[in-house]
């Protein structure tokens, strides 16, 4: 498996949001939360395959769009 991994700074950068968001977001999970890799120590990492699915679930068409189907 050749995956990439960019640790949270740079996977806050990717998707467009702050670097601590990312960090709540591991503490709280919940819907909007990506999933993670443990590196090491206190370090983190994400699959930018995993972050371009977040941000593929995250598509609208319009600002009226909910993103829930019909």
């Amino acid at each position: 498996m050749n995956a990439v991994v960019l640790r949270t700074p740079e996977a806050a950068k990717y998707i467009g949001v702050s670097s601590s968001w990312l960090n709540k977001k591991r503490v709280e999970g919940g819907p909007d939360a990506i999933p993670f890799i443990k590196l090491g120590g206190r370090n983190r990492g994400y699959l930018v395959a995993d972050l371009d699915a977040w941000l593929e679930a995250r598509r609208r068409l319009s600002t009226s769009d909910t993103g829930l189907a019909a």
